[in-house]
């Protein structure tokens, strides 16, 4: 790579809901390439339409041009890469949950920060053998290889640049990473203070793209970011991204006693949430009690099914009557408990879906949430579904609230009639907002 080369980030449209926090840790590793001058720049093109000859004038002159690709965005990823090899020489770097299924020159498999640096670092367009050596780069066509090294010392990618990503301007266009009513009363932003996940389950990205050791953020790091949302973007939500938060449990708890300073300091009402739930089998009491002190209203677990033969299938670990003690014990401390399930698995018959839906009907969750499944390149499940033939083409629209795939043994009206069987269970009940 040249001494001084120009860099753009793109957010795409079609990143609806979503904020780009990713896009953040990005910006902070352009600024700190050693012995290099990159003059970087972001463009949220979800935030912000543009037309097609808005969008040609916004990347002219960078040598780079990466884009974030996520499955519900790839028709307007793919339009803008033609038009980027139309009206630009850039080399076009693919990053992000579905980076391989696009058209770009490069992409970077899986956790991006490290291989987008090494790429920089010694990129020649003469000669790119070099990128076979990184790990998580993988060249146009070439076979998929995901990393196996991962970024230990998270605090080390630096602070996120709320303002750099436009937060204020997210929240008054609407945006909410919350799932709750209460969504609309208080502002909201989202933080992620670990990264990994040590189990297998079969139809999840998370392990392969972010490893399986799970990585910490220092609870003074978290602590800093929430000061700063707090002070600067009147946030009073914090919606963890974690995937696994209370994996360590002392480290939770360590963190909601730190929330917990932080909340009487200010004396204003505070809520947080774990958005992508939180494994059962790593709750205690002494941890759910903290949790309600730092402003948990709600609980999220995720058992996904309630067919033993579907969890099988799944290689979904859960302990049912570790994870209905669980659920006493928040309701003991007056937060409800919100249930992830899912339908549609492969090799799921009606027999199954019924199970579930006796499950959801007569459990003790508050409320449930239902999402369909949908086969996602990079996981076990779809590599297994291509090599026995039973999906033949790349999934390139994932969508979890629609019917993109039907297992054998059922119909789309067997789906459509199991959601409507379970619609009292999906409603939402403010019952907790009085204990703010």
């Amino acid at each position: 790579m040249k001494d001084r080369a120009k860099m753009l980030l793109i957010w795409p449209e079609g990143m609806d809901g979503i904020f780009p926090l990713s896009m953040g840790y990005l910006m902070n590793v352009l600024k700190k390439i050693d012995g290099k001058q990159i003059e970087s720049s972001f463009l949220d093109c979800s935030l912000t339409a543009m037309d097609t000859e808005q969008f040609i004038g916004s990347i002219k002159e960078f040598d780079y041009i990466g884009i974030s690709i996520w499955g519900s965005n790839l028709d307007n990823v793919n339009r803008y890469i033609d038009l980027i090899r139309q009206n630009s020489d850039a080399i076009i770097i693919s990053g992000g949950p579905s980076a391989h299924l696009v058209d770009a020159d490069f992409s970077i498999i899986g956790e991006g920060e490290s291989s987008l640096k090494a790429f920089l670092l010694n990129f020649n367009r003469i000669d790119t053998d070099f990128v076979s050596t990184i790990q998580g780069v993988r060249i146009k066509g070439n076979e998929i290889r995901y990393p196996s090294d991962f970024i230990d010392d998270l605090d080390s990618l630096g602070y996120i640049d709320y303002d750099l990503l436009q937060l204020d301007r997210y929240l008054d266009n609407g945006y909410k990473d919350w799932m709750y009513s209460i969504k609309d009363k208080f502002r909201s932003a989202p933080i992620m203070t670990t990264r990994g996940c040590p189990y297998s389950c079969a139809y999840c990205q998370g392990p392969v793209v972010m490893g399986h050791n799970i990585r910490k953020h220092s609870i003074e790091y978290v602590i800093n970011t929430i000061q700063t949302l707090y002070e600067k973007h009147n946030i009073r939500q914090i919606s963890i991204l974690d995937d696994n938060l209370t994996f360590y449990i002392d480290y939770a708890k360590q963190l909601c006693e730190a929330i917990v300073k932080f909340r009487e300091k200010h004396q204003e009402p505070f809520l947080l949430t774990t958005i992508n739930g939180v494994r059962v089998n790593r709750l205690d009491e002494e941890l759910i009690i903290l949790m309600k002190k730092a402003g948990w209203a709600e609980v999220v677990i995720s058992p996904e099914s309630g067919s033993p033969k579907t969890l099988k299938l799944m290689k979904k670990s859960i302990n049912i009557a570790d994870m209905e003690q669980k659920m006493e014990l928040i309701h003991k401390h007056r937060m409800n408990v919100v249930g992830y399930f899912m339908c549609a698995y492969p090799g799921e018959t009606k027999k199954d879906l019924e199970m579930t839906r006796d499950y959801i009907l007569n459990s003790k969750f508050d409320r449930c949430i239902l999402n369909f499944f949908n086969p996602t390149p990079g996981t076990p499940v779809y590599a297994e579904l291509i090599k026995n033939g039973a999906l033949r083409q790349v999934n390139n629209n994932i969508n979890y609230k629609a019917i993109n795939y039907i297992p054998e043994d059922l119909t789309e009206h067997d789906l459509i009639e199991f959601k409507g069987s379970i619609t009292e269970k999906t409603r939402f009940k403010e019952k907790w907002i009085k204990d703010l």
